[in-house]
Order: structure tokens, then sequence, then C-alpha cells
């Protein structure tokens, strides 16, 4: 098994944890609140535990990335974890949800492969100076959006 990444960010919701939930679900909404273009297929509203669908996203060098994604966990309403593969490795992201007052203290969490070669030499920078704000910028989003409706 190769060496793993994980980082997690937080974003506290003024909305009750099935709310929030329940829009994460619909992954076809997450385009929304990303921080860049994004899009699914073969889905069309919530996904449940086993369900399979194709995301399209941007990542330097390639603006149509594609990953197939693997609905591994979906309990409503406190934990999401959809597991993208690509070229045989997996990209696991895993959404907890936790009751905070009237609210919901979101936790978003990537564990990924730690890069090979090169660049692994870049990657502590790429992660600090690219990924961390944009994740943390989409759950921002998101967590305004909720906000709002």
């Amino acid at each position: 098994m190769s060496a793993r990444a994980i980082t997690s960010w937080t974003v506290t919701i003024d909305r009750p944890p099935s709310v929030v939930f329940d829009y994460l679900v619909d992954v076809t909404k997450h385009a929304e609140w990303s921080p860049k273009p994004y899009r699914v297929e073969g889905v069309s509203g919530p996904i449940t535990t086993g369900d399979r669908f194709t995301s399209i996203g941007t990542i330097p060098g390639d603006k149509n990335h594609r990953n197939e994604v693997t609905v591994t966990a979906c309990s409503s309403p406190s934990r999401l974890v959809l597991d993208a593969e690509e070229k045989g490795e997996h990209f696991v992201s895993t959404f907890d949800l936790q009751a905070q007052g009237s609210g919901t203290l979101l936790t978003r969490t990537m564990d990924a492969p730690k890069p090979r070669g090169l660049l692994s030499l870049v990657f502590p920078l790429v992660m600090a100076v690219v990924i961390r704000p944009d994740v943390q910028k989409g759950l921002n989003n998101l967590k305004s959006i909720l906000e709002r409706s």
C-alpha cells in the first residue's frame, strides 16, 4: 500500500445536519459551490451507498479531469464518503456532519496517495497554495448557499 496524505477542513453552517446532508448527497449541486468548474455524469439527483458516477473537474493542466466515483458510505445525516478512482489509485473524500447548537460542524477529509518522484518535492507547496485554499473556499461557498436558502 502506498503512503497516504490525509488533510481535513472544517466549516460551521447555520443549518441542521439533515439540511446540509440532503444538499451534499445531491452531487449534481456540487458545481454550485465548487470554486472551479465541475460537473457530474451518470446521476441525476441524490445518491446513496453503492451508487457510481463520473466527476469532471479542473486540475492544473487538465480542464476536463475525469474520475469514476463510488459512494462507499451514505449515512443520513452524519456521513458521506466518495471514493474517486484514477489510474488505479483511490482519492477518498469524507464529509462528516455533527450537530453544533442549531447548526452543523462539517468536516471534509481528503485521503489521497502521496505523490512520488519530483512531484513529491513540490506537492507540499501545491497543497498549501492551491489545494487547501480551494477546498476551504468551496466549503465557505457551501455555507453561504445553505445559509441564504
